[in-house]
């Protein structure tokens, strides 16, 4: 894993470097899988009971978002007595069945995109490797890993982030100017 910083209107072109000194076949981008965190989780359940939008969003609500650390369901429904008093309501039970099937759910893979700053670059064709997969919408290479950074790097790839710094960029206009 090797990290390189580069003016963030630059980065780009390093890309576009590697990809003329190794071969297009030899570089590509890295898959990330975006997971259902609770909130969500709830919401998307929700909709599929076809329970009313605004009883569905009070429930994720009280879902605490705390950033960096994520809140399970069940974490909530231990400590958070509304949401635990609303989970035990008899009046109300597809409320149980919601909150069951969210938790069941949370952790799961619900969308692909592109690892932000990571570039698989490799000795033999990548598809010796990892399977392939087309981009994502914000990818600026034509391919990029089936398998997330854990997994490339396990089977020994190698990976560099070519990271694009506004900082940097702004240091180099300032020196121009």
């Amino acid at each position: 894993d090797v990290d390189l910083d580069y003016p963030d209107d630059r980065r780009a072109e390093m890309i576009e470097y590697c990809v003329r000194r190794y071969g297009e076949d030899k570089v590509a981008q890295i898959i990330t899988f975006g997971t259902l965190g609770a909130r969500a989780a709830i919401r998307d359940v929700g909709r599929t009971l076809d329970i009313p939008l605004n009883e569905v969003d009070q429930l994720a609500r009280m879902i605490p978002a705390i950033p960096g650390k994520a809140v399970s369901i069940k974490q909530a429904l231990e400590e958070i007595p509304d949401l635990k008093a609303s989970y035990e309501d008899t009046e109300r039970p597809y409320i149980r069945k919601l909150l069951d099937t969210a938790t069941k759910l949370e952790g799961i893979s619900r969308h692909v995109s592109t690892h932000a700053a990571g570039v698989l670059i490799a000795d033999k064709p990548l598809v010796d490797y990892t399977p392939l997969n087309r981009p994502t919408g914000n990818a600026v290479l034509g391919s990029m890993s089936q398998w997330p950074m854990e997994i490339v790097d396990s089977i020994g790839l190698l990976k560099v982030d070519f990271l694009g710094l506004r900082t940097l960029t702004i240091m180099r206009k300032a020196c121009e100017l």
